[in-house]
């Protein structure tokens, strides 16, 4: 490896990522890592007035913001419906593996119908119309509606399509292809429907009534691979819609790597998935960028809508219902975060960025790699989620996100940055002219901070190493197999 590399033992934890004053006023960096995708953006919430005062207001008189919770919920609440065109989030959690878990899941569907407009204006069934209430009834009311039985309510599953990334823990965790998952996997393992079954629709419905007959609360997909950026056919999509409607089982697409980065709010709403407005997901598990993670319900889903919500004073309620079983959904310095990255994104259409930004990417990586790729899939993914293939990856000295069995590095750039929609800007700042300059600034200040590079070049996660590159500001994890990748970078 050439160049200089820091062997001083920097300050205690310290890292760099590069951005100690919003923008450096270079439009683009090599961190492609950005936290696993937690990252939107470099300027945070800066661009958003009203947000930036708020905050500031918070960091002098808590509690006078504090007064402004509900007010500021509400907003959050309402906003994100409209930008996500009608899916309004619900459910708040910590991280989306808390998210994905099957007793969550079925008890926000109990909710959703226990307070649904069939309930709550029956006379003959509402506990707000009724003198002396009668649970039972209502609980009756709704395993019926639902098509429930005992097994739903005791020992509920989820249905998973074969591919989808899965959790770190819990139920999902024994799906996963990692071993160090599988072994921490707890709770009914999920119900799997295999791509085999996608070979017709009366293969895949009979398999859709086999899960719901075995507890099966939701079907669970992804559009968009997490671990290597595999699509999922749009054909298989409107094969499952459809079945799902059949079968009378909740469909949730989980979209917590690929909200707002994948060319439209939600990649189930890009025009290949969403040809048949009649046919929505009921519920979509969002996280990562989002500063929260959580389950946002469509009133219009394909069994959602038999619940007979029709007004917005009726949605609003049951998320009330809901949100009114903890003391706080979500806490106040996250709610102000949340909204203004939803503010940001709408203010600068993020979606429509995020198309333009993959398409530069991709151009920029096929121009580079050339003939070396040539017969062999070495870009994949949808708008700024891009998967490179790892070697290919290791060329372009980044910091990338992956999976360890994984041979597809994870591409998660910032929506913000006006470089990344021009393909010789990206040739430029990453691996061109203005790279070097750049990485020589974020080395400086790491120096002066005492801090290091965020993510090991080579396996993607916490660099804590002191030995790491002053010329290309990368660093590694301290396994051996990753001093040998690092040590083989060659400089820039």
């Amino acid at each position: 490896m050439n160049g200089t590399r820091i062997t001083s033992k920097p300050e205690p934890n310290g890292h760099s990522n590069g951005h100690s004053n919003g923008d450096t006023g270079v439009p683009l960096d090599h961190d492609m890592h950005n936290g696993w995708g937690t990252i939107y953006s470099c300027s945070g919430f800066n661009k958003d007035e009203r947000t930036r005062r708020i905050w500031e207001d918070y960091t002098v008189s808590p509690a006078r913001v504090e007064g402004q919770y509900h007010k500021l919920l509400s907003d959050y609440t309402t906003q994100f419906a409209s930008f996500f065109g009608g899916y309004w989030p619900i459910t708040f959690h910590a991280h989306v593996s808390d998210v994905l878990i099957p007793t969550t899941v079925a008890s926000l569907i109990l909710n959703t119908a226990s307070t649904c407009p069939l309930v709550v204006e029956d006379p003959a069934l509402s506990p707000l119309l009724k003198d002396d209430p009668e649970p039972e009834k209502v609980h009756q009311f709704v395993r019926k509606l639902l098509g429930w039985t005992d097994l739903h309510i005791t020992t509920p599953r989820l249905a998973i399509v074969e591919g989808i990334y899965g959790c770190a823990f819990g139920p999902l965790a024994h799906s996963s292809p990692e071993w160090e998952y599988r072994i921490i996997g707890a709770g009914p393992s999920s119900f799997s429907i295999t791509r085999d079954d996608f070979a017709s629709e009366d293969t895949l419905l009979h398999k859709l009534h086999a899960a719901k007959a075995q507890g099966c609360v939701a079907v669970v997909c992804d559009l968009v691979n997490a671990s290597d950026g595999s699509i999922f056919p749009p054909e298989f999509f409107r094969m499952l819609r459809n079945c799902c409607d059949k079968a009378q089982i909740f469909l949730l697409v989980d979209e917590a790597m690929t909200a707002i980065r994948c060319g439209a709010p939600w990649v189930c709403q890009r025009p290949e998935y969403s040809d048949d407005g009649h046919l929505q997901p009921d519920l979509i598990s969002f996280g990562k960028g989002m500063a929260v993670s959580g389950i946002a319900i469509n009133f219009n889903g394909l069994m959602i809508r038999r619940l007979a919500y029709q007004r917005r004073d009726q949605i609003l309620q049951t998320i009330r219902f809901w949100r009114s079983m903890v003391t706080r959904p979500i806490a106040l310095p996250v709610l102000i975060e949340a909204l203004g990255i939803l503010n940001v994104a709408e203010k600068e259409d993020w979606p429509a960025r995020s198309e333009k930004i993959g398409r530069a990417f991709r151009e920029f990586i096929n121009r580079r790699v050339g003939g070396i790729g040539q017969g062999k899939e070495i870009v994949r993914g949808l708008g700024a989620f891009i998967a490179v293939d790892r070697e290919i990856s290791k060329q372009f000295r980044v910091m990338a996100a992956f999976r360890r069995c994984s041979s597809w590095a994870r591409w998660l750039p910032k929506l913000n940055s006006p470089a990344a929609v021009d393909s010789e800007a990206i040739e430029r700042c990453l691996l061109g002219p203005d790279a070097k300059s750049l990485r020589q600034a974020l080395a400086n200040e790491a120096e002066a901070q005492g801090t290091t590079p965020l993510w090991c070049f080579v396996c993607g996660i916490d660099a804590i190493v002191d030995d790491w590159c002053r010329t290309c500001f990368l660093g590694y994890c301290g396994t051996a197999d990753c001093k040998k990748g690092f040590n083989a970078h060659e400089c820039l």
